[in-house]
């Protein structure tokens, strides 16, 4: 029994010294490791704060002038790489112009369909110019390149589709449903420069119109009952604009007073996918037509981006030769995925004869709007 009880504390003391031995170790390693990890996360934070610093735009130099006399190192290279990247920084940011690009193209491309030629028996056939903008006033529509010349992104965005064609058909006189059905396929091209702006873009689409309730009354006046319509568009646009002089940038570097002047060439590249869902209703007073209704713009993928490219020269005080530079950059606009939506519009019909003026806009504290003329037959 003695002998069970030193066997018992020999077992004892070499458990708490095993034991001891262990957690020692381990706080020996998890001090010398914890710092040698501790100077590896910092070497990583300081490497994505290098990362992240990196200039976004990119910024060439062609060949240097003999002239120059080798003025131009690679160190006064980087100083004016990070002045162009502190004064031009702020056109990356181009969340405001890429979401009103988008809007605009979504309100154009959902347009152009017939409103006054509802309840006609077979088909329809019509042509139409759609114009769209979206703007945060009336006054930053016509200042704006000055406007983003100074603060570098504005809500701005214009969409068209020039040439829109649509042919619809009654699909319930198919089925002979009490109520017509119709299937209006769309299609849009566009293609123009104006002033500083040159746009080209298209869409596809089409409509599906059920009449809800049909016309009543008589021919000097009717009530064109309730039509209501979903259906489904894509668009793709791209716009380009020009900034002549940006605010020349001053370099006092390695005893020298170097200059950089650029112009800026901007192009907004929009893709979108939309369902449109409507209900409208109106009122024909001899050969007049009066429509409007409420309806909503479901919108989603595609992309938004806007890109820019300068050629820009560096200028050595006291020296006549530039030396030619080169800017790039590209950011991604910001996209609305629903909007609420109203039109109105005045029509003029005889026989099978329409012409319309729709008026869209956008429920927003910005002005988000589409107007367009519309030519067309019905049967």
């Amino acid at each position: 029994m003695y002998y069970n009880k030193i066997t018992n504390c020999y077992i004892f003391l070499f458990l708490f010294w095993a034991i001891r031995y262990i957690i020692i170790k381990n706080l020996y390693l998890c001090v010398h490791l914890g710092g040698y990890m501790k100077k590896v996360l910092i070497a990583v934070l300081l490497a994505a704060m290098v990362i992240g610093n990196v200039a976004a735009i990119d910024v060439k130099f062609g060949d240097v002038p003999a002239s120059w006399g080798g003025a131009l190192t690679d160190e006064i290279e980087t100083e004016i790489r990070n002045k162009v990247n502190e004064k031009y920084g702020k056109y990356e940011d181009a969340k405001d112009v890429g979401r009103a690009m988008s809007n605009a193209n979504a309100l154009a491309s959902s347009s152009g369909y017939m409103h006054s030629a509802n309840g006609y028996n077979l088909f329809s056939v019509a042509v139409s110019g759609m114009v769209a903008g979206a703007v945060e006033s009336i006054s930053d529509a016509k200042d704006f390149i000055d406007n983003y010349k100074d603060e570098g992104d504005v809500y701005f965005g214009v969409g068209g589709q020039i040439i829109n064609a649509t042919v619809g058909f009654n699909v319930g006189r198919l089925f002979k449903w009490d109520h017509a059905l119709y299937l209006t396929l769309k299609g849009g091209l566009t293609k123009f420069k104006y002033d500083e702006f040159d746009i080209d873009a298209y869409n596809l689409g089409f409509m599906v119109n059920y009449q809800l309730i049909e016309d009543k009354g008589g021919h000097l006046v009717k009530w064109r009952g309730l039509n209501v319509g979903a259906g489904y568009s894509y668009y793709s646009s791209t716009m380009e604009w020009t900034v002549d002089k940006l605010d020349t940038i001053k370099i006092n570097a390695g005893g020298h007073n170097f200059k950089y002047d650029a112009d800026l060439n901007v192009k907004s590249e929009t893709t979108r996918h939309i369902i449109p869902v409507e209900i409208t209703t109106g009122v024909k007073l001899t050969i007049v037509e009066l429509f409007g209704g409420l309806g909503a713009d479901f919108m989603f993928g595609g992309d938004n981006e806007i890109t820019a490219d300068s050629d820009a020269k560096v200028r050595l005080e006291g020296n006549d030769d530039p030396t030619k530079s080169k800017m790039h950059f590209s950011a991604d606009g910001d996209d609305d995925n629903f909007k609420m939506k109203f039109m109105v519009g005045i029509g003029f019909s005889l026989g099978p004869v329409h012409i319309e003026i729709p008026y869209t806009q956008y429920f927003d504290e910005k002005i988000n709007s589409c107007i367009g003329i519309i030519g067309g037959v019905a049967f």
